[in-house]
């Protein structure tokens, strides 16, 4: 589990130093997951290396999300003026996501 938390911490130092160096609008750790797709497409790593330790993260990924919600009661009065918009926003992107993750699993299968 250790090599699998050194591989993401890898990946992500990798996907923040690309963003440093070329600063492009696109976070660090996008990036990060991006290469590390692309190193497990390849078979650079295996998934069985990362497995546990994405599963551990994942059991707690709620956790990670309490700075976020803590954070947004500093802007409560924004929210509470323009919560009408923003919960179309929020609808409006969440159905467009899973609408596009559909369409790119399916041509993954495919090609599988």
């Amino acid at each position: 589990m250790l090599k699998g938390f050194l591989w993401i911490f890898i990946f992500l130092g990798l996907g923040e130093l690309i963003n440093y160096a070329l600063d492009i609008p696109i976070p660090g750790n996008i990036l990060g997951m991006l290469l590390i797709f692309i190193a497990l497409k390849l078979n650079i790593i295996q998934l069985k290396t990362l497995k546990p330790a994405s599963d551990l993260l994942l059991k707690y990924m709620v956790l990670f999300f309490v700075p976020y919600g803590v954070g947004l009661m500093s802007y409560y009065d924004f929210i509470e003026s323009y919560w009408v918009i923003l919960s179309v926003a929020a609808v409006f992107t969440t159905l467009i996501t899973l609408y596009i993750t559909a369409i790119i699993q399916q041509k993954m299968e495919r090609h599988d």
